[in-house]
């Protein structure tokens, strides 16, 4: 085997030093946090290489195996979670009202008048009310609000 790869019996600490150092570089190029972990792993070989002197069947198991390890420890780890937003309805503004109520500032008629919340008007369908009626909201489709007498 060592004649078919005479570079592996050549492969060192700063090989692999070099290769985090172009990995980091990359990472740094590309968008997306994906080669910094493969970086670091090779940065772990390195030193050890360097530190302990270790084998190249040792050096590339032990680079595949820190590779895997920190790409599955990331991605448990520093995966996002959408969910825990404090705010999670903060681009869908319709459905942040529902449940609210509102006096209408335009009776409804024919099914449909508005609502004035904060600055803004608010068409809404309902049944007809008159100005000033307080209505509760819902639902909400797209940016009509869905309302009945409070």
């Amino acid at each position: 085997m060592d004649e078919m790869f005479p570079f592996l019996n050549n492969l060192g600490a700063w090989n692999w030093l070099i290769l985090a150092a172009l990995l980091f570089a990359v990472e740094i190029l590309v968008p997306g946090v994906f080669l910094i972990w493969f970086g670091l792993a090779a940065l772990i070989v390195g030193t050890s290489a360097l530190v302990v002197g270790i084998s190249w069947q040792v050096q590339l198991v032990l680079f595949s195996g820190l590779s895997v390890a920190s790409v599955i420890i990331s991605k448990r780890y520093l995966r996002r979670d959408d969910d825990q937003s404090d705010k999670p309805l903060l681009n869908q503004r319709a459905e942040q009202y529902i449940g609210r109520s509102f006096v209408l500032s335009k009776s409804i008629e024919n099914g449909r008048g508005g609502v004035k919340i904060a600055d803004s008007i608010w068409q809404v369908e309902g049944e007809d009310c008159a100005e000033g009626t307080l209505v509760k909201i819902v639902g909400a489709e797209g940016t009509i609000l869905k309302v009945e007498p409070a």
